[in-house]
């Protein structure tokens, strides 16, 4: 390769697919609402199979009936959190923040701690001010996640990549060659964690920017965040000099 050049990568990015993911029975048996609405929409279920559809009055009624019960359960609070926490893995996105802690194995004492500082910091002095505070310590909390949710979509993209890969008793240099590089791939995509960490900063700094507008009567227009130049990672279809990549990142 000639001297002050960048190596063109030699691999297409991987397809991402949808795979539909479906409760466990440890996850049902972790929420009484969800096992009971589940319980009701398979005996639902169950009787359409065996009776088709219900064509006698008994039977409407308690297709009916059992459909009712599934939806005040899943309408009911306590049902409604049981079903968005159940397929919790890394609390990114959950917007019950408190009740995540526990469930992905976090300090709820550390948590409490965190929001305590928060308040501490930024001496919140209405309610709206407190609901604020509380919101905007909630959002750093789910932004020190980050790193557990790539770990998390790196082992997916890992299973994938895996499941791809046919078995072979033995490979030639080229095959190995192609593996290595569907690998560092892999452990070299950061683009979801980025975009996710810029979606969390703009979240960061409308809170803090309504926040200083209450207290300023609207005469300070916070911004830090999102007016940063945004240095994306250059993926070049062909090879890049050295000087090319330096202008590409300072403009």
């Amino acid at each position: 390769m000639p001297q002050g050049r960048l190596p063109a990568r030699r691999y297409a990015p991987m397809e991402t697919t949808k795979r539909r993911y479906v409760l466990t029975p440890a996850g049902r048996a972790s929420a009484p609402a969800l096992a009971a609405r589940r319980a009701n929409l398979d005996n639902a279920l169950a009787a359409l199979k065996t009776h088709g559809t219900p064509n006698t009055e008994k039977r409407r009624t308690a297709y009916l009936a059992n459909l009712e019960k599934a939806v005040a359960a899943r309408r009911a609070h306590a049902g409604d959190a049981a079903v968005r926490l159940n397929p919790l893995r890394h609390g990114l996105f959950t917007k019950l923040v408190p009740e995540s802690v526990a469930r992905l194995g976090e300090n709820p004492s550390e948590f409490e701690a965190h929001r305590q500082r928060f308040a501490q910091v930024f001496a919140p002095e209405d309610d709206f001010e407190q609901r604020l505070v509380r919101r905007l310590a909630e959002i750093v909390w789910r932004r020190l996640r980050l790193h557990r949710a790539q770990a998390c979509w790196e082992a997916d993209r890992l299973r994938e990549l895996f499941a791809e890969a046919p078995y072979a008793p033995r490979l030639t240099a080229e095959e190995t060659e192609q593996r290595a590089y569907a690998l560092a791939h892999v452990m070299s995509d950061f683009a979801r964690f980025f975009k996710e960490a810029q979606r969390l900063e703009a979240q960061i700094e409308r809170a803090l920017r309504k926040l200083l507008r209450k207290r300023s009567g609207g005469r300070i227009n916070f911004k830090a965040l999102t007016t940063r130049r945004d240095l994306r990672l250059i993926e070049p279809e062909e090879e890049w000099t050295v000087e090319e990549v330096i202008e590409e990142l300072s403009d």
